[in-house]
């Protein structure tokens, strides 16, 4: 018992060894960063699609690009990850030695493409149908539930010093985190401004999270009935998918807000300035009640 109290103080007194909490901080705040670069393009592809709908499709792509060149600079120059150098830790050998470039470029790689690697992974397992691709999925969940078991092991033997690091991954590189020396500075600038920016992102995140919530649940509403013609009109009941006034296919669809009928843009914008009324309902009209919509859009 009197030996285990001493392996354990010696543990505490140890400065070079990260605590749990500096551990997790800087797992946090590495999850945090990869979400970044998907959800500005997110924001920017609802605001202009014609501009960043295609940039979107490729989120993740460029947040991989991203994450490695920023990875890649702070373990060549800092001897560390972006959020390990930002809480004062660095990358060195179980003997205590800096890493080399080979080292550098595996930890580059566990850094930014096993992650990216397992989210797809997750993505394209989540979408498969359990009857139809009921084994592989089951492989799958078995296999990630257990590497998660091994993290989860790794993590106990760093808590009780049985182990000098806290991931398997570090683990099979032969690589341990230890708190820099002096070349290691977490004030600096650029590391404020990416964590700034990182926190901040996320809370925009958050928020238009809650607006889309709250949109949709607008959405769910009952659609109301279309409104009733108060007079008898020479326009018959509209056909599913045509203009009440060519009696054709839409072409450059807009809807009529008063009425919730649509029609041809080039039908019924003349008859507007015109008549100032709807064709179908009579209620009164004009042009700026009319909506652009994409019905055939995909």
């Amino acid at each position: 018992m009197a030996e285990r109290g001493a392996h354990l103080s010696q543990l505490l007194l140890d400065s070079s060894r990260p605590s749990i909490f500096e551990l997790v901080a800087q797992e946090g705040l590495n999850q945090a960063l990869r979400g970044t670069i998907k959800f500005f393009f997110r924001v920017c592809a609802n605001h202009y699609p014609e501009t960043f709908g295609v940039s979107f499709r490729w989120a993740n792509e460029i947040q991989l690009v991203f994450d490695c060149l920023l990875q890649n600079y702070y373990l060549r120059n800092h001897g560390a990850s972006f959020a390990e150098n930002f809480y004062g830790l660095e990358r060195v050998t179980k003997n205590d030695c800096g890493l080399n470039g080979r080292a550098k470029i595996y930890s580059v790689i566990s850094l930014s493409l096993l992650p990216y690697a397992l989210s797809k992974l997750d993505a394209y397992f989540s979408e498969r149908q359990p009857s139809n691709q009921q084994y592989s999925v089951m492989s799958f969940s078995s296999i990630r539930f257990i590497y998660d078991l091994i993290v989860l092991i790794n993590w106990m033997f760093y808590t009780w010093g049985k182990s000098v690091t806290h991931s398997p991954v570090l683990h099979l590189l032969g690589v341990k985190l230890k708190h820099g020396g002096e070349n290691s500075s977490p004030g600096i600038s650029l590391t404020k401004i990416i964590e700034m920016s990182a926190f901040f992102i996320q809370f925009l995140e958050w928020w238009f999270t809650n607006q889309s919530s709250q949109a949709k649940s607008m959405l769910s509403l009952p659609i109301p009935p279309p409104p009733h013609s108060r007079v008898q009109n020479q326009y018959p009941k509209p056909k599913t998918g045509t203009c009440p006034l060519c009696q054709q296919q839409w072409k450059n669809e807009c809807v009529l807000r008063v009425s919730g009928y649509v029609f041809c843009y080039r039908c019924i914008l003349p008859y507007l300035k015109e008549n100032r009324k709807c064709p179908i309902s009579k209620l009164p009209a004009t042009p700026n009640d009319l909506i652009r919509i994409y019905a055939n859009a995909e």
